[in-house]
């Protein structure tokens, strides 16, 4: 692959050292402004279509559980996506 570790798919990342990992990865401004942006997106996704910035609880358990629970439902969403499109490029290329 052409494309630097940390861009890659976790399963890529697995076997690689966490040395060789930090190694790759630009200390450019612009890069690290990508990857927050990146970040904040999923936040602002997740306030707006999973009720996040309604949560009744501000600290504690409750809050983090609620908020683990909206993380989890996410990813799971993202790679059932993933898989889904994979099986329909899959019996496309067939």
């Amino acid at each position: 692959m052409n494309s630097p570790l940390y861009d890659r798919k976790i399963e890529a990342q697995l076997d690689v050292p966490l040395a060789e990992l930090r190694a790759e990865v630009p200390q450019d401004p612009k890069c690290i402004f990508k990857r927050r942006t990146a970040v904040e997106r999923v936040h602002a996704y997740l306030k707006e279509f999973f009720q996040l910035n309604n949560v009744r609880y501000r600290t504690g358990k409750r809050a983090k559980i609620h908020f683990d629970m909206v993380t989890l439902i996410y990813n799971a969403s993202k790679l059932a996506a993933d898989r889904i499109n994979a099986q329909l490029n899959q019996q496309q290329v067939a």
